[in-house]
C-alpha cells in the first residue's frame, strides 16, 4: 500500500541537515512529515489571517511594502523620525519613487499618517515624519498575537 504521505526516501537526509535542537520539543525523524504539514497548514492560516483587515493586509502585500511597513512601524516604536528619503537608504534596492510611491499611497488610504516624532516638534516643514495608522498598529498587534497563538498551540502539540 503507497504511503499517503510524500515519499520517505529523503527524510533521513533531510532530518540531518535541520537544526531541530532548537525546538522547544522533541522531533524525531519519522514524525517529520507531520511537522512540515502541520507547520504549512500553520503558515497557511498565519497568511490567510492578515486579510482580515485591509490595512495590514496593504501594508504586507508585497515585499517592497513590507519592509516600508517595518521601517515605518520600528521607528513609530521608537519613537524616532522617519521620512520617504530615509527609508529610501535603508532600502537601497529600490528607487526613490518607488519608495514615495508607496508612502504616498498609504498617506492616501490612511495607512501611514504624518506626525511629529515623540516629544519633538519638526521644524522643517518640507520633511514629513511618517507613522502608521492607529487602524494599521493595532491590526498588526493583533495579527501578530494570533500568531503567537497559533505557534503557541502547533508547540503544545508535540510537546
Amino acid at each position: 500500500m503507497k504511503n499517503k504521505f510524500r515519499d520517505r526516501d529523503r527524510a533521513p537526509d533531510i532530518f540531518k541537515k535541520l537544526d531541530y535542537k532548537k525546538l522547544p520539543f522533541t522531533i524525531e525523524e519519522k514524525n517529520l512529515n507531520d511537522l512540515g504539514v502541520n507547520i504549512a497548514e500553520d503558515l497557511g492560516n498565519i497568511i490567510s489571517s492578515v486579510g482580515k483587515t485591509p490595512s495590514l493586509k496593504w501594508c504586507i502585500s508585497t515585499i517592497k511594502k513590507a519592509k516600508v511597513f517595518i521601517l515605518i512601524y520600528v521607528a513609530n516604536e521608537e519613537g524616532r523620525t522617519i521620512y520617504k528619503e530615509e527609508i529610501a537608504k535603508k532600502l537601497f534596492e529600490y528607487s526613490y519613487k518607488t519608495i514615495a510611491t508607496i508612502i504616498d499611497e498609504g498617506i492616501a488610504k490612511g495607512y501611514y499618517i504624518n506626525l511629529d516624532p515623540v516629544g519633538k516638534k519638526s521644524g522643517d516643514k518640507k520633511v514629513k515624519n511618517i507613522r502608521p495608522s492607529f487602524e494599521v498598529i493595532t491590526a498588526f498587534y493583533n495579527w501578530n498575537i494570533e500568531r503567537i497563538c497559533s505557534v503557541h498551540n502547533l508547540i503544545k502539540k508535540y510537546k
